[in-house]
């Protein structure tokens, strides 16, 4: 009888020993969600675990890189946000972003002339107000787009100015139509639900807290914990394999392992997979990439969440022949004649151009501009070459600021290509019409496969995070929460062993 027992405890060990003391995990793809939950794991004990990242750098988009004497992010750059905001609750203590100011901007027509400021300000300030009064707004007045919603309410605001005629004022709501798209990165503003404004929560605070001289990409160390104190770095590093294209996560075998296939014909077994590759990537290969393929209602979410573009274009300069210390501005922004536009779009070379929102200065960056494209004109510059580019921005910089300004010529440029990589496609998630029409939410798209009572595939990124899509901190968010998740099996697991 007493072997028995031994011999039914050493079983029961057994099988629990793999489960619970050392778990299999891949976790795919290093950005801001992977690194988060592989540091998250490794803190709790959970240590045998491999990120696959298909790039050949870490970050995902965040994206910090040199360009002239500075740091640029050639993805996300603010934070948004400081109460609830995780990577604001991070980087406090470490006195290393600073506040923004406030400030206007001169609006200008893209031929060079500067709109009243009078004008400009107070239908900015509107627009502004609409947003931040967006739950009474959708509650009350309207139930469809932010587009439709707007534009009437604009509309209604341009007949307090008698000089605005019918051009200027097309001139305005395309202007705040890329306003509003480099927030929620559609093709328009009418594919963007007002009810799904609803869903997203704003973090109080700073909208657009800055690194000085730093980037975002500080946040990866922090997370590392590699800043601000290197001998307690955690080995994620160690754990990554760069260039690591994953091409088939199989999770069709009966005893719940998981095989992970790379470009390079490589497998990697698992007891789990944490997916946090960009929703423009599963949007793209999801019918390839599992095997079986996804349930429909996964596949549902995967397709009607809205996933866009947005680009960035850094400019520097030899002086500061906009005088950026001596002003309150924070940039200069273009308005495009629905005549111009067209004329453009005639063109497969200079189609994106009217999607540019204007000029803007970086933040202790003083010899540096950048060029915000918003949604369909970032897509639209795939197939532009970085000369061509340039010497469209360059022309369209002395068209709009040479009469007003002493404006030199750029020494450098560098642009953002998140559409055109395959390992992207796009920038960060929004709620389309067809997000609400569908019942489709990034909460439904968070949910794990469950294979007897586990959860062997998990879902993180931006994208899944029910109240802070579209960000670093809702990334970083959804890889905690699908760490979490592990280690509470885990935990649950080694309490049934302990209680034997």
């Amino acid at each position: 009888m007493l072997y028995c027992m031994i011999f039914l405890f050493c079983l029961i060990s057994g099988t629990f020993s793999d489960d619970t003391k050392s778990p299999r995990i891949v976790i795919v793809g290093a950005g801001a969600s992977g690194i988060a939950a592989a540091a998250k794991l490794i803190e709790n004990g959970l240590e045998n675990l491999i990120i696959l990242e298909a790039e050949n750098r870490i970050g995902g988009r965040v994206n910090t890189v040199k360009f002239d004497d500075y740091l640029v992010d050639l993805g996300a750059q603010w934070i948004h946000g400081e109460k609830g905001n995780v990577v604001y609750e991070l980087v406090a203590p470490l006195n290393i972003t600073d506040n923004s100011k406030p400030h206007d901007d001169e609006v200008y027509t893209s031929t060079g002339e500067l709109i009243d400021t009078r004008i400009t300000k107070n239908l900015t300030d509107s627009y502004f107000n609409y947003l931040d009064s967006i739950e009474y707004i959708t509650n009350n007045e309207c139930y469809d787009s932010i587009g439709e919603c707007f534009e009437n309410k604009l509309k209604d605001d341009f007949t307090q100015f008698p000089e605005l005629n019918e051009t200027l004022q097309d001139q305005l709501l395309w202007l705040f139509n890329m306003m509003q798209i480099g927030y929620d990165p559609a093709d328009n503003w009418y594919d963007i639900a007002a009810k799904g404004y609803l869903e997203y929560e704003i973090c109080k605070g700073d909208p657009a807290i800055n690194w000085k001289e730093r980037g975002y990409g500080t946040i990866l160390d922090i997370l590392m914990k590699k800043f601000p104190n290197p001998e307690e770095e955690l080995p994620v590093l160690n754990k990554t394999i760069l260039n690591a294209e994953v091409t088939q996560v199989d999770y069709s075998s009966e005893d719940n392992i998981v095989k992970v296939t790379t470009l390079d014909g490589k497998e990697y077994i698992a007891d789990h997979v944490i997916m946090t590759p960009s929703l423009g990537v599963l949007k793209e290969q999801h019918e390839t990439l599992f095997n079986p393929p996804l349930s429909e209602s996964k596949i549902r979410n995967i397709k009607a969440i809205g996933y866009g573009n947005a680009c960035k274009i850094f400019l520097a300069f030899n002086d500061t022949w906009f005088n950026v210390k001596d002003t309150n501005k924070i940039g200069y922004r273009i308005l495009w004649s629905k005549e111009e536009r067209k004329k453009l779009d005639s063109n497969p070379k200079t189609r994106w151009m009217p999607y540019a929102v204007g000029f803007f200065f970086v933040e202790h960056k003083p010899r540096l501009l950048y060029v915000w494209v918003s949604g369909k004109g970032a897509r639209l510059m795939d197939d532009v070459t970085d000369d061509e580019v340039f010497d469209q921005t360059v022309e369209m910089l002395y068209n709009l600021l040479s009469k007003n300004y002493n404006v030199s010529r750029p020494t450098a440029m560098i642009r953002s290509k998140w559409h055109e990589n395959k390992h992207f496609r796009g920038t960060y998630s929004y709620q389309s019409i067809e997000t609400v029409k569908t019942n489709s939410s990034a909460l439904q798209l968070s949910q794990p496969i469950m294979k007897k009572g586990k959860p062997i595939i998990l879902f993180g990124g931006e994208a899944t995070n029910k109240h802070y899509f579209s960000t670093v901190h809702g990334a970083i968010g959804s890889g905690w929460r699908e760490a979490e998740r592990l280690i509470n099996l885990y935990d649950k697991n080694n309490r049934t062993i302990n209680n034997i």
